[in-house]
């Protein structure tokens, strides 16, 4: 009955956190009017699945579960794209928060300042705000990946079949919408594993790492490029998949030799591979680092030393599941290099944990009153303060000035021919322009892969690119003949775009 008594003191913690959280989705939602790149993706895949076009849905995207959710959300209320994606994440939003907070509970045995402070930490996650206004599938994996772990907390404080039920359904649903939810089918067995009398040493430990490992590769073969999905559409054959990865290997192989030739050439090309992996780890510790936040990743160690405020069962919690993360994200990083910070969430939701009892034991040491220690008790607790709040702040979304964005894109979809084929540098113009993506509209992002050749570009009579400085855009556009400007759209952002036409593109 004690128990049961201080469970429900924490009702009220979770009501404001709901209630926050929806707050601070809807802050986001009207300060936020253009949506981010990948959006092109998820809302004209929505849009086609809202229409019945299933296989034109997964040509343009191919891991259709949370566009699914968008057109569902559509359907059900008549809004656009934009609008619903923007309203299933502020339902991510609160299923995240509450699980954490759950999470917490659970591993901190119900203790409420440390369930209030994981409020608070939850809340004022900087990654998780600016992802309330993110249109990526990234949502639906971070509810159901904290999701998973609390049914994994609940299980272990008291084990049932429901709970263990509760566990797989949350891991399928992860897995649907980030491939690397299904990696927890492989570590959260092993940890249970762990748990065992001499479970560290046994063979089934080391055989669920390797087969984390092993199943990270066919995962990201899948996971990258929607060859899945455009096998499900009936678009490729079964061997796709496989194509799809030797691509891969061709990708890695190519910066391999780039950095051999371009960088470490004449005296360090043998250390070529050995500087990949090197690259790879770094950008995982730096990616890291920037979805925690600098300053929140530099406060966690202070959970742990000089004084352990976090328990030890806690502790093994949190670094057996961040290891995995860990893991994952190296693989992921190893294959496609230059990753996002944001695939780097779910291991800083993790070190969050930490974070909430290092704050529950600053709030106990201020109420103490002791005078033993006037910085630890008094101003150290206000630094930390001002530290979340900062962080929180700058992550908050302000209002957009992209709207020249919509502008060009409409522009597009109003004065180019059907017949004319267009090429853009930001896939917001392509999906404003409500042209079909492919050979009529093609999207086009220069980075650390090779540049398509004069020839590929020679088919298209309009060329639609944001930049900052026409003397910004690569020298392969700049050097292209036979283009004439006949139309800027200026942004309030200091940037533009470009319309180009070419009089005499090839057919």
């Amino acid at each position: 009955m004690k128990t049961d008594l201080r469970w429900r003191g924490t009702y009220p913690t979770y009501a404001v956190a709901a209630a926050a959280s929806l707050a601070l989705s809807l802050g986001g939602a009207w300060a936020v009017t253009i949506p981010n790149p990948d959006a092109a993706l998820y809302l004209r895949s929505a849009e086609l699945i809202q229409a019945g076009r299933w296989g034109e849905a997964l040509q343009v995207y191919g891991w259709p579960t949370y566009s699914a959710l968008i057109a569902a959300l559509m359907r059900v209320s008549g809004c656009g794209a934009l609008a619903a994606a923007l309203a299933l994440n502020a339902v991510f939003a609160v299923v995240t928060t509450l699980a954490f907070i759950g999470l917490v509970q659970r591993l901190a045995d119900a203790d409420r300042t440390v369930v209030a402070c994981a409020a608070l930490v939850i809340l004022l996650q900087p990654q998780l705000t600016q992802l309330r206004t993110t249109i990526v599938r990234d949502n639906g994996y971070l509810a159901f990946f904290v999701l998973s772990l609390y049914w994994v907390a609940a299980d272990l404080a008291a084990p049932r079949r429901c709970a263990k039920l509760a566990i797989a359904c949350s891991i399928l649903a992860a897995g649907l919408f980030r491939i690397e939810g299904f990696f927890l089918a492989v570590w959260i067995p092993a940890f249970y594993v762990t748990r065992q009398p001499g479970g560290w040493r046994r063979p089934p430990v080391l055989a669920a790492a390797l087969a984390v490992v092993l199943l990270a590769m066919p995962g990201v073969m899948l996971w990258s490029g929607g060859a899945l999905g455009q096998w499900l559409a009936g678009q490729g054959a079964l061997g796709g998949p496989v194509h799809h990865w030797r691509d891969l290997l061709d990708s890695i192989q190519w910066r391999v030799g780039r950095l051999k030739s371009e960088v470490l050439f004449p005296y360090g090309g043998g250390n070529a591979w050995s500087a990949y992996v090197g690259m790879a780890i770094g950008i995982v510790v730096i990616n890291v680092a920037r979805a925690m936040s600098v300053p929140l990743a530099l406060l966690t160690p202070f959970a742990f030393v000089p004084k352990r405020l976090v328990p030890r069962q806690v502790a093994a919690f949190v670094l057996w599941f961040g290891s995995g993360q860990l893991l994952v994200l190296f693989v992921f990083t190893f294959v496609n290099m230059l990753l996002d910070k944001r695939y780097a969430v779910g291991l800083a939701l993790l070190f969050d944990i930490p974070l909430a009892f290092l704050l529950a034991g600053m709030v106990r040491a201020l109420r103490s009153g002791s005078p033993a220690s006037t910085l630890s008790s008094r101003v150290l607790p206000v630094l930390v303060g001002a530290v979340f709040v900062a962080v929180f702040a700058f992550a908050l979304p302000r209002p957009s000035k992209l709207e020249y964005l919509r502008q060009a894109g409409l522009w597009v979809g109003q004065e180019v021919g059907p017949g004319d084929r267009v090429i853009t540098n930001d896939s917001r113009i392509a999906y404003y322009s409500g042209r079909p993506y492919g050979d009529s509209m093609r999207m086009w992002t220069y980075g650390f892969h090779p540049a398509p050749s004069p020839a590929e570009l020679d088919g298209f009579d309009y060329l639609v690119l944001q930049a900052r400085d026409p003397a910004e855009l690569p020298a392969l556009i700049q050097a292209l003949p036979g283009k004439q400007v006949v139309r800027t759209f200026e942004g309030k952002d200091g940037g533009q775009v470009i319309v180009y036409h070419r009089e005499h593109a090839a057919r």
